[in-house]
């Protein structure tokens, strides 16, 4: 080995020997727990409430059930009472309340000597579907490539003078047999959102875009009018498995409050639904809408008309 090599081996060696750790101390912002109340009821439903505290980001449960929480309800001004929440489980289901569309819903759930959060939120009236018709299209998805899809317009008059939310939710169920014993299958489907609601200006509420917002639109475009929107569902939604005999496509126009509307929207853009942020070095973080005074969470009203296209083998 040469002298320079050789000194400069032993000088590395030394740095080696000699350097040494650096402790970075990191503060963590430390919250007190905080009361968490959801909650999303439709006509003629049961009421289901989670109650339960918000817990540390380094907890592994992401909720803390409450030993002694009780609430109190109100539908249209009338007090129906004060309840004791079970104290082993975080959602509840409170059958002997059914709501109606244009219900007046106020929620003012506690501790027993603790915290206390209120909400006050609404059913929307139902919009009825006034139309529903389909046909046959091939659409271009690349150079000479196209596929097949079901076009499927939906007709419903957007109430005037009044801003409204909707989301339009498309479900596949299939029946039939499988060695002699019923056979049923559901799944939500993935239909192309190309109607100019779903495009609007402002429904992405990030400068990212390509997010899917599972249906939900605004009356920004509509208000007032009559509209018919359109989704063009995938050919293979429509062909039968082996073991079915009967598909039922159903389609359902969500009426939806602002609040559960700008609570989802916010939850798709901080997700960054389905990976979309996936290998993107930064972004903005998101505030999830909240609509519980003094807690977290989210209690809301909605409704909804369906229809339905029935295929048989």
């Amino acid at each position: 080995m040469s002298l320079l090599k050789y000194i400069l081996f032993i000088s590395m060696l030394v740095i080696l020997i000699t350097s040494c750790e650096k402790d970075i101390e990191i503060e963590l912002n430390t919250q007190p727990d905080r009361l968490v109340l959801y909650s999303f009821m439709y006509p003629d439903s049961a009421l289901n409430i989670h109650f339960s505290k918000s817990q540390s980001i380094l907890s592994v449960p992401n909720y803390k059930q409450i030993e002694n929480g009780r609430f109190r309800l109100s539908i249209n001004g009338l007090n129906q009472g004060t309840y004791i929440f079970p104290s082993d489980t975080i959602w509840s289901n409170w059958k002997e309340f059914v709501f109606r569309a244009g219900d007046t819903i106020s929620i003012e759930a506690f501790e027993r000597d603790g915290d206390t959060v209120k909400v006050e939120t609404f059913l929307p009236n139902i919009i009825p579907i006034t139309n529903t018709d389909t046909s046959s299209i091939f659409a271009n998805i690349s150079d000479g490539v196209k596929e097949q899809y079901l076009k499927a317009r939906i007709t419903f008059s957007d109430p005037a003078d009044e801003a409204n939310y909707y989301q339009l939710f498309l479900v596949r169920e299939g029946w039939g047999q499988l060695a002699g014993d019923p056979y049923y299958t559901r799944e939500v489907i993935e239909y192309k959102k190309e109607d100019p609601v779903f495009l609007q200006k402002d429904q992405g509420g990030s400068l990212l875009q390509g997010l899917d917002f599972q249906g939900l639109f605004s009356d920004q475009l509509i208000n007032g009018y009559s509209y018919t929107i359109t989704a063009n569902i995938p050919a293979d939604y429509l062909y039968f498995d082996y073991y079915e005999n009967k598909i039922k496509i159903s389609l359902y126009l969500y009426h939806h409050t602002e609040d559960y509307y700008s609570y989802f929207r916010t939850k798709i853009i901080s997700a960054g639904y389905d990976g979309f942020y996936e290998g993107l070095p930064i972004f903005d973080p998101v505030r999830i809408h909240n609509n519980v005074s003094g807690g977290l969470g989210l209690v809301s009203g909605m409704s909804f008309d369906s229809d339905s296209i029935v295929l048989h083998k």
